[in-house]
């Protein structure tokens, strides 16, 4: 497994978990359930080898770019007033959709997704 996919995963697997967290917290919504399965989905996904889960990992990429965006624009001028804590978590989405999309797209990244899925067609590891 590479790298860059191992380090994708347990950011993931990290957001899982905070997902987690943020429900047993008394946030008892749809919206956080179906994000929470979205995540497992993926995490799972990706482990397995599943084409889908990559596909699932681009526009999570795309969506977490998308957020960030907009969370940066809604604070506005505002941002150099805010405690440093608070800047940095308004940059992680930004970050984390970077570093999804460029993982999802290398070719090594693709081909052990690849491998993954058809080694037990193939009979190969």
């Amino acid at each position: 497994m590479p790298v860059k996919l191992i380090v994708a995963l347990a950011l993931l697997a990290l957001a899982t978990v905070m997902q987690v967290m943020h429900i047993t917290e008394g946030n008892y919504t749809i919206p956080n359930y179906v994000n929470l399965a979205l995540k497992l989905f993926l995490v799972i996904g990706l482990v397995r080898g599943s084409e889908g889960a990559r596909s699932l990992a681009l526009v999570v990429g795309v969506l977490n770019i998308l957020v960030g965006i907009l969370a940066v624009f809604q604070v506005g001028a505002l941002i150099s007033y805010l405690p440093l804590s608070l800047q940095l978590q308004l940059g992680v989405p930004l970050v984390f959709g970077g570093y999804l999309l460029w993982c999802m797209s290398q070719e090594d990244v693709k081909t052990w997704l690849y491998r993954r899925a058809f080694a037990e067609v193939g009979g190969d590891e």
